[in-house]
């Protein structure tokens, strides 16, 4: 088993924090609160990644799916 850089560990449990984050509140953490801007921050540079396809296809997969998951629960 290959050992993940720190690059790619970080960007892991962000994906997984804000996974559970829409999981238990079913939409994206509010702009207006401080305790969780990093988990939108996240996200929308992820996002404008995705757009400029600057993602690999692993990561743009999860990067949707979590997209769709709010849809879902709203």
């Amino acid at each position: 088993m290959e050992k993940l850089s720190r690059r790619e560990s970080i960007w892991n449990t962000r994906y997984a924090e804000l996974k559970a984050y829409i999981e238990e509140f079913g939409q994206l953490p509010d702009k207006r609160r401080v305790d969780n801007r990093a988990l939108l921050n996240w996200w929308k540079y992820n996002r404008r990644l995705l757009k400029n396809g600057k993602l690999d296809e692993e990561r743009m997969l999860l990067i949707i799916n979590l997209g769709n998951m709010r849809k879902v629960h709203c």
